[in-house]
């Protein structure tokens, strides 16, 4: 007889906490299937999800949210906890769809999710912040902060636990600690606490020995590692209760049960496996951190072959770079595989440099490299750029030392939503002196311009999206040179896109929508966001009755906001030509990327409605012949 559903009775916390220890055990088997059947259905993150369904189980049964604060740090591994909390049905029908739930916590969602997080290393900081104030007010309620060990090595969550310490406030810290971040961590703090693990790493034969003795050697291993672990908690003041086991549901809810109304800070930590619950996760951590497309029950089946994607282009482009210059390095924080570098540390793992999830560190580091003739390309998402922004003005910028910043996901990022989004780069980075911003229209464009870079001893930000990579764009190019674009297609002067990137090719679709309707687009090639191509947006601007500018960011700021401000210096008289394409002000949520250009008029269609909108307000006259194309 087929047992009914525990999960489809859960509609909140609440219903949890009259279960018994052979119920749970149902509900953890029952939140497993859900969050496979999701993930195959939609993607997201899978091993983090897998890893704390025991942890999710225990918190909610034994704390009272949304009265008591639970705060996930990253939070790509709240699918569990979103269920618990009455999204059960939600998370299986839009997963990271548009219009569905974000595959992170999210404040518009549920009063049960405390935090809008994406960003590694902020939980701790925000849960000892809502403890300070609980305890301000006398209240008896209490925050909980989950951080992964990966996220320990952080700056802001040293911070703050080096702050929890000194305050001696009441908070809780659950430290997951599984071993893993997106890849393999590094670090001499992941190796002590590898250290203390239960499958710490010791030969099970040696010549000579017995399996008494290495069983010794392994305990008493162990219980030197974990030892140190407990004294570099308790040294920063905290109050260290463990390592326990994060997959014993009844051992988390009587630990927590033990440290939820202690006074001061408590660090308890917990033992988990990244993917638990499915075998070919626990094998291949790092290929099942995401996952899609995989059938239930089984491994992943075999994926259709992708187009090839700019972040393919990027990881070809510096194996050639960097044979051909044994100067050349590469530095990313824990994104060895997001960024396209693992085939680079494959062939150079001298030159590769990983720093785990501390980008501030990255930036100083590379810093550091440039003043011993290194050429360091510090590869990072443009949304995880934002971490060391004082470190590229301060230690970069401010000391002259030439760096390339090769920043992929730059522009909207589809279903990783809001927090992922890399839509602010040109605005936070054009104003600091000194930093020349560009963008490759497409692949050759792209070699070009990191080899440029490269030689040009500039402090360089190089930006391009999460997305495919068009055909080459045109035969003949022009060589790159420091603030000049070209022209890319000749119209008939009634209207011009300045496209800057990516935008290249859908400014390019645009046209051939616009010539059906007896309008002949001029496309030009920005190229530079910093400095501006002055002569050519003095050209476009006196031969064109209408120029668009056309971005993949934030209109605030952005490279549109500088065309104007150069406009009003160069030719105040053409300045109401000018109109900018752009994201909207506003945060842009998870879906597609494809619709989220749609919904910003960015795609095609979108910038032809824009021009011929522009257009039906203005006279029509003759293109001047000032312009020469490149093609």
């Amino acid at each position: 007889m087929h047992e009914a559903s525990i999960l489809d009775t859960i509609r909140g916390p609440s219903d949890l906490r009259p279960l018994g220890p052979s119920e749970r055990a149902r509900l953890v088997a029952e939140l497993r299937k859900r969050i496979c059947e999701a993930t195959s259905r939609h993607g997201g993150h899978f091993g983090s999800n897998m890893g704390v369904v025991e942890l999710t189980v225990a918190l909610h049964t034994v704390f009272d949210s949304p009265r008591d604060r639970i705060v996930w740090d990253t939070s790509h591994q709240c699918y569990a906890h979103k269920m618990l909390t009455g999204r059960t049905r939600d998370l299986l029908d839009g997963l990271r769809t548009y219009g569905g739930p974000s595959g992170f916590c999210h404040k518009g969602e549920s009063e049960h999710d405390t935090a809008f997080a994406g960003h590694a290393g902020t939980a701790v900081s925000i849960a000892l912040g809502i403890s300070q104030g609980l305890a301000a007010a006398g209240s008896p309620q209490r925050a909980v902060a989950v951080v992964g060990d990966a996220s320990l090595a952080s700056g802001m969550t040293l911070e703050a636990l080096n702050h929890a310490g000194w305050l001696g406030t009441r908070a809780l810290f659950v430290l997951n600690d599984n071993g893993m971040a997106i890849e393999f961590p590094v670090g001499g703090l992941h190796a002590t606490l590898q250290a203390a693990r239960d499958w710490v790493s010791i030969p099970e034969r040696r010549a000579g020995g017995d399996a008494a003795a290495l069983l010794a050697e392994k305990r008493a291993s162990q219980a030197e590692a974990r030892a140190e672990v407990a004294r570099f908690f308790e040294q920063l003041g905290l109050r260290y209760v463990g390592p326990i086991d994060g997959h014993d549901v009844e051992a988390l809810i009587e630990a927590l049960r033990q440290v939820k109304d202690l006074e001061g800070p408590t660090l308890l930590h917990i033992h988990t496996r990244k993917g638990a619950g499915w075998e070919p996760a626990l094998d291949d951590p790092v290929t099942w951190h995401a996952a899609q497309g995989f059938l239930l029950p089984g491994p992943a089946t075999k994926k259709v072959a992708k187009a090839r994607s700019w972040t393919q282009a990027f990881t070809d482009c510096m194996l050639g770079l960097a044979a051909q210059d044994e100067r050349v390095v590469a530095i990313t924080a824990a994104m060895l595989g997001g960024t396209g570098l693992q085939k680079f540390a494959d062939r150079y793992p001298a030159r590769t440099f990983d720093v785990g999830i501390c980008e501030q560190h990255g930036a100083g580091f590379a810093s550091g490299m440039t003043l011993t003739g290194l050429r360091p390309v510090l590869a990072v998402y443009s949304t995880f750029l934002q971490r060391c922004y004082d470190q590229i003005l301060h230690d970069v910028a401010i000391q002259g030392n030439p760096l390339v910043i090769a920043m992929d996901r730059g522009g909207l990022v589809g279903a990783d939503g809001v927090t992922h989004q890399g839509l602010f780069d040109i605005s936070y980075l054009r104003c600091i002196p000194d930093v020349v911003l560009c963008a490759p229209k497409d692949e050759p464009e792209l070699v070009a311009m990191m080899r440029w870079a490269l030689e040009s001893g500039r402090i360089v930000g190089i930006r391009w999206p999460r997305a495919n990579v068009p055909a080459p764009i045109g035969e003949e190019r022009a060589p790159i040179e420091l603030g000049q674009g070209e022209v890319v297609a000749v119209g008939d002067g009634s209207a011009a896109i300045l496209a800057y990137g990516a935008m290249v090719e859908l400014a390019l679709q645009a046209r051939e929508l616009l010539l059906a309707d007896g309008i002949s687009l001029t496309v030009a090639n920005a190229r530079f966001a910093k400095p501006i191509d002055l002569f050519l947006l003095e050209a476009l601007l006196e031969s064109h009755e209408v120029v668009l500018t056309a971005e993949d960011h934030t209109v605030a700021g952005g490279f549109g906001s500088a065309c104007l401000q150069e406009a009003l210096e160069l030719v105040p008289e053409h300045v109401g030509k000018l109109r900018l394409a752009a994201v909207p002000d506003a945060f842009v949520h998870h879906g597609a990327r494809e619709l989220q250009l749609r919904d910003a008029g960015l795609d095609a269609p979108g910038l032809a409605a824009r021009v011929k909108t522009a257009l039906a307000a203005r006279p029509r006259r003759a293109l001047l012949p000032s312009l020469s194309v490149v093609a």
